[in-house]
């Protein structure tokens, strides 16, 4: 009789859960805390005499650039994950994405070497974007794979819990950064975020060499199925599937994007909030929905998952234009309320199960590649434009016309729900299914044709 410990997983599965939570919570602190410095500080630092808003423009500029490098890790890593392994691949997107951070850190500033500033800036920034093209998806591939039959969607969470993890950790860290004096903040405050990375990699690293190799992905080295060329296959006999999961992540990244970056300018330029205020709201909001999404995760593994997939979205379209008449009081509290709405209810249960839907759209030979190209350019499809696109339609300079920034939340939400019902018809490739698209997944024992 199996007890209630036991439905968790063995102990190297669950290792293999945490590794992925912990490892993409050292690389995605390491995103956030550029995204948040692009925010607040690089601006100044890097693009002092483009005056305010175009600084911030070009401040955006770079944050998008890791998002154009997405793909460029994804043909990498998901050529390497298919080919060598998970294992292996997680070990060096990880390192190149702490040292790429620890380098931010020891950057000279515009007024130390002019141009060359934000050119070394802009290459570090590709590096980090190039590693995330490759991180998500063994992540994913490395708790889902691992994962017992009865708790996939849980283990599927662990990266995405990485997510909000990491913004209440570099959240936490820049709140006290920004309330130091102006001077020491532009100076060498800034740096330190950074220069954790340094650390972070370390442990992520001794917790990742401690985990075996993906079981599924072990068969399939073992039955000699293993695809030369997997990015090939996806390409040439998977397009729809790649449509779908790219599609899927439309709503949730533009939500979360618009949150954690223009809106934290939007609060303090606007609305004129401290840096520490406007840090302060996205913390609660984030802790919320980092619980929120485990709970989420344990729910889809007895409820459908698509069901819960499909409200969260709906809800992102109808919250779309409440969520900016509540922030735009510039009330701390109603404001507050927005984020934690939007993040629980728009984000948390999508993003929640949107790994191991669309891990389930590929065959194990050719899953690291799929879900990676999916990754990839749901970034430069969604996140990268994003904060550029806003900062465009709704200059931060006093302005409160904010009305196109919904309805184009309104949109995408359209984008992914269209997606998830093209899915839900299509016949999952991957880690099958019991009955119907919703029902909790299957870990399937031997590879699949592609």
């Amino acid at each position: 009789m199996t007890t209630t410990a036991e439905s968790f997983g063995t102990r190297q599965q669950k290792r293999a859960a945490l590794a992925s939570l912990v490892g993409t919570t050292v690389e995605w602190f390491d995103f956030f805390i550029y995204a948040t410095a692009a925010t607040l500080v690089f601006s100044t630092v890097f693009f002092p005499d483009f005056g305010d808003n175009v600084g911030i423009l070009a401040s955006f500029a770079t944050l998008g650039v890791a998002f154009l490098a997405r793909p460029v890790g994804a043909f990498i890593f998901g050529h390497i994950g298919d080919r060598l392994g998970r294992r292996t691949t997680l070990i060096i997107t990880l390192t190149v994405m702490g040292a790429s951070t620890g380098l931010i850190g020891l950057l000279p500033t515009w007024d130390q070497v002019g141009i060359w500033a934000p050119i070394l800036l802009t290459l570090l920034r590709f590096l980090q974007g190039v590693a995330v093209g490759g991180e998500w998806g063994g992540a994913v591939l490395m708790s889902v794979e691992n994962a017992p039959r009865a708790r996939v969607r849980l283990y599927g969470s662990a990266p995405q819990v990485a997510s909000p993890l990491a913004l209440v950790l570099a959240t936490i860290i820049m709140y006290f950064v920004a309330r130091m004096p102006e001077e020491a903040l532009m100076s060498w405050g800034w740096r330190i975020p950074f220069l954790a990375g340094f650390v972070l990699v370390a442990i992520g690293m001794i917790i990742r060499l401690g985990v075996a190799e993906s079981s599924e992905f072990t068969a399939v080295k073992s039955s000699g199925a293993v695809e030369g060329y997997p990015i090939l296959q996806v390409l040439r006999h998977m397009p729809g599937k790649v449509a779908a999961g790219i599609g899927l992540q439309a709503s949730v990244i533009v939500l979360f994007y618009l949150i954690t970056t223009y809106m934290l300018t939007m609060a303090t330029n606007t609305h004129g909030l401290a840096r520490s205020e406007t840090l302060l709201i996205l913390l609660v909001a984030a802790v919320v929905d980092l619980v929120a999404m485990i709970g989420v995760g344990m729910l889809c593994d007895h409820v459908s998952a698509w069901k819960v997939f499909i409200c969260g979205v709906v809800f992102t379209g109808v919250f779309a234009f409440p969520l900016f008449a509540l922030y735009d009081t510039g009330n701390v509290w109603l404001m507050t309320v927005a984020f934690t709405l939007a993040l629980v209810l728009g984000h948390a249960t999508t993003y929640a199960v949107v790994s191991s839907l669309t891990a389930e759209l590929f065959p194990t030979n050719v899953r690291y590649s799929g879900v990676a190209l999916c990754s990839a350019f749901s970034g430069v499809a969604w996140a990268a434009p994003t904060p550029l696109v806003a900062a465009a339609l709704v200059p931060t300079d006093g302005s409160h016309h904010w009305w196109p920034l919904p309805a184009i939340l309104v949109v995408t939400a359209v984008i992914s729900l269209g997606s998830a019902l093209a899915a839900i018809s299509r016949d999952t490739g991957g880690i099958s299914t019991s009955g119907s698209p919703g029902a909790p997944a299957r870990r399937t024992s031997t590879p699949e044709p592609v």
